[in-house]
């Protein structure tokens, strides 16, 4: 039987140290999922602090039907080395993932290798190739190796790969130019998703690619972020996590979004 939204389920996030991916744990885990949370460290890279070892602790602390969070350190998605890592941990070993979190973490998610401080050089006359290769290793080549990887242990049928995207790798959407690096990444982010809805539909495995929106996290400016229409964390993740609860065989394959005053729909600028 396939696990449903009410059920106890098993969750994989990856880059789980801030931002998106910290929320995502603490507001699954507060739903009595058992969670399995992926970090390079534990410290988040723009905030220099350990915040996923309170979220850990806190579900240690629940009274009774708590989920639970083990963090597990050392997943480095940018390298190939991480497809051992994982497939060695013995906290996984034996288990069956029910959802699959894709969440290509940290300021190199949008930046590469150089960080933000590379953001101004991603114009079309500025960007050079190690910017843009590191990108996509990290947003696109890291995720399909933590799939592969984990391959094995998806729930099948029933399982579910939900895959953080953004608006800005939309190309029907794409009315602004730059951030060569960042857009083209997560294009091929999408591609890979809708790739996957494909290749993964014998095996009853549903796909999303999810845009969670403008959201206000360390990595983006406050400022940028309200003039963009961006919205907490908080808000953000209650949507994804309703894009992912939804998922299915019927709806596999499509490109989601969410927003700020509406319920998650399908992208409106399209792949």
């Amino acid at each position: 039987m396939a696990p449903t939204a009410t059920t106890a389920l098993t969750y994989l996030v990856t880059g789980a140290s801030s931002g998106i991916g910290l929320e995502l744990v603490r507001q699954l885990s507060s739903r009595g999922n058992r969670v399995f949370a992926t970090v390079p460290s534990r410290v988040g890279t723009a905030s220099g602090r350990d915040e996923l070892s309170s979220v850990a602790e806190a579900c240690e602390g629940a009274d009774g039907g708590g989920g639970t969070v083990t963090v597990i350190e050392g997943v480095d998605v940018s390298k190939d080395g991480v497809i051992d890592r994982l497939r060695s941990c013995e906290e996984l070993r034996g288990g069956t993932i029910d959802v699959l979190v894709l969440n290509a973490g940290g300021v190199n998610a949008i930046s590469g290798a150089k960080g933000m401080e590379s953001l101004g050089g991603q114009s079309l006359a500025g960007v050079d190739s190690a910017t843009m290769m590191d990108t996509y290793n990290l947003n696109c080549v890291g995720s399909l190796r933590v799939y592969r990887a984990l391959a094995p242990q998806m729930r099948s049928p029933g399982g579910k790969v939900c895959i953080i995207s953004t608006g800005m790798g939309s190309i029907g959407d794409n009315g602004s130019g730059g951030l060569y690096a960042y857009r083209c990444s997560k294009a091929a982010v999408n591609m890979m998703a809708k790739g996957m809805s494909v290749d993964l539909r014998d095996a009853g495995i549903a796909v999303v690619a999810a845009n969670p929106g403008m959201v206000v996290t360390n990595f983006v400016k406050p400022e940028l972020a309200e003039k963009m229409g961006g919205m907490s964390a908080t808000v953000s993740c209650a949507g994804l996590i309703k894009i992912f609860d939804d998922l299915n065989m019927e709806n596999t394959g499509k490109f989601m979004g969410v927003s700020r005053n509406k319920s998650p729909q399908e992208y409106a600028g399209g792949w």
